[in-house]
């Protein structure tokens, strides 16, 4: 797809860090797919995969978690 940013640039498969930050507890997930611009590098998520990064986001919350690295597991 043309990138909605630089608009020159097309999307291909990538793989991605990703960064949350709630309240108190901050999540790292590496190794995210998503579509990464070929020119300016801007990220983007599938609807699915956002969903599961917000659904392990919350039960981070639920458990505690303070700090956590993870590899992301489709």
């Amino acid at each position: 797809m043309k990138c909605a940013i630089c608009r020159h640039g097309n999307t291909v498969d990538g793989r991605i860090s990703i960064v949350l930050d709630k309240e108190q507890t901050t999540l790292v997930f590496k190794d995210v797919p998503a579509q990464v611009c070929d020119n300016c590098g801007e990220e983007y998520l599938s609807s699915e995969i956002n969903k599961e990064l917000l659904k392990l986001a919350n039960a981070a919350i639920k458990r505690g978690v303070y700090l956590e690295l993870l590899k992301y597991a489709a």
